[in-house]
């Protein structure tokens, strides 16, 4: 059979790739360090849980748009967590953020403009639409977060036409980055993307997995007009396997939302019933709900920030984190030992961490990178969710002021990865 040449060329997603990989390695008896893929651990909150078992018979297909009840739960919980207005008719649920940012990209006109490093996906997803990109580099000096004199001078190299529309595609928390934008920062961008027609795809699946005194700030907050929303519950609440996402649209944009529902409507019909309903439970923005995305948020940091502590101990260079459960870290200053090891790409780099070290990470390539910035992306959730949130709630106290013993007992894989990167480090300098 004779494969259309574009999609010859499309590999599977890294992270989705490097998961499964690593699943067939552990399934072999093999011991395998996974800092390759972002998945939160945390168990099913048992109301959500025990909700989608009482609707396990709505078996009937849901609206195209999702069901109301869902889309007015959904209105309530960015009133209350984010104080932003959407009305229930400005909200699209679907099967994932991902689906729907691929949905909105297809639906709009224009090139897009990418940040890089950016989420694997991206790029593939303009890709298949055949949609231009124009990748701006970030670089770790500006914490990988895209500048007003970083988008202008994309502008003027590009020589786009400034009355036509284009996109922007910005992920904060940032996957891979685990960096994110302050109130001033997203201001700041604001006059250019008025100026020049640029309509804002703001991707803050992670807005509340957000620590370290950063206040997560969503862009529609300053430029509500040409900012669309994209969100879910699969990071924060831990449900990613459930595929539900949800997408914001502006005010006074029923073009926009209709040719959206029209592209579902074709692919994927609606979101699946029952998840919707429990849904309906995971958006209840109440002190339950809220309090478990809140002790689930304190472990991400304080795993997050002990990796950080690990690898600023082996002087890696890396940008502390604000979010997320990713590090950025790269070993461009050992470029010149690495190469006698023939190691010249992050994707060389990667692999021979794995081969060597049973260390699982993804390259710096897969996220828009240059191949030889010497760069990993690193996740910091190799350990047992249940276990680790159980003891948490049991002394959250304690470990709060003192998490070392804590990191020890209950994330052994984290601990022996953060050993392994430093001894690989060390050994570097007497080459």
């Amino acid at each position: 059979m004779e494969i259309v040449p574009a999609i010859r060329k499309l590999r599977p997603s890294a992270t989705l790739a490097i998961n499964e990989l690593v699943v067939n390695k552990r399934n072999k008896g093999e011991k395998i360090f996974h800092m390759g893929f972002g998945e939160s651990p945390f168990p099913v909150h048992e109301r959500v849980r025990r909700s989608l078992c009482n609707h396990a018979d709505k078996k009937y297909y849901a609206p195209t748009q999702g069901y109301l009840a869902l889309r007015k739960q959904i209105s309530f919980f960015y009133k209350e967590v984010f104080n932003l207005d959407y009305s229930p008719k400005q909200i699209i649920v679907a099967l994932g953020s991902k689906s729907l940012i691929f949905h909105a990209l297809s639906a709009l006109d224009g090139p897009l403009l990418l940040p890089t490093p950016s989420w694997v996906s991206y790029q593939h997803q303009a890709y298949l639409i055949h949609k231009k990109v124009i990748y701006v580099q970030t670089s770790p000096q500006s914490s990988y977060l895209l500048t007003p004199s970083l988008l202008l001078a994309s502008l003027e190299k590009t020589r786009l036409d400034l009355s036509r529309q284009k996109l922007l595609l910005l992920n904060y928390p940032c996957n891979p980055t685990g960096q994110s934008y302050s109130k001033k920062q997203l201001q700041d961008l604001v006059p250019i993307l008025r100026k020049n027609n640029i309509v804002v795809i703001a991707d803050e699946i992670y807005s509340l997995i957000s620590y370290n005194n950063q206040e997560h700030h969503s862009l529609a907050e300053f430029y509500p007009e040409g900012t669309i929303i994209t969100g879910g519950f699969s990071k924060d609440r831990s449900l990613g396997g459930y595929r539900l996402g949800v997408l914001l649209l502006p005010k006074r944009n029923d073009d926009v939302k209709r040719s959206i529902l029209s592209i579902i409507s074709e692919i994927w019909s609606s979101a699946s019933s029952p998840i919707q309903y429990a849904a309906i439970e995971a958006y209840s923005p109440d002190k339950e709900i809220i309090d478990y995305i809140e002790r689930c948020t304190r472990i991400h940091k304080i795993m997050t920030n002990y990796v950080y502590s690990r690898l600023q101990e082996a002087r890696i260079s890396c940008v502390s984190p604000k979010g997320g459960f990713y590090l950025f870290p790269d070993w461009n200053d050992k470029k010149d030992v690495l190469r006698k090891m023939k190691i010249t790409t992050s994707k060389k780099l990667a692999k021979y961490l794995l081969e060597s070290y049973n260390i699982a990470t993804l390259p710096g390539s897969e996220f828009g990178m240059p191949k030889k910035n010497l760069c990993l992306r690193l996740s910091t959730v190799d350990y047992d969710g249940s276990r680790v949130l159980d003891e948490y709630n049991k002394n959250s106290s304690d470990i709060d002021k003192n998490p070392s013993d804590f990191i020890y007992e209950y994330a052994p894989n984290l601990v022996i990865a953060c050993n392994i990167l430093n001894d690989f480090t060390s050994s570097l300098n007497s080459l």
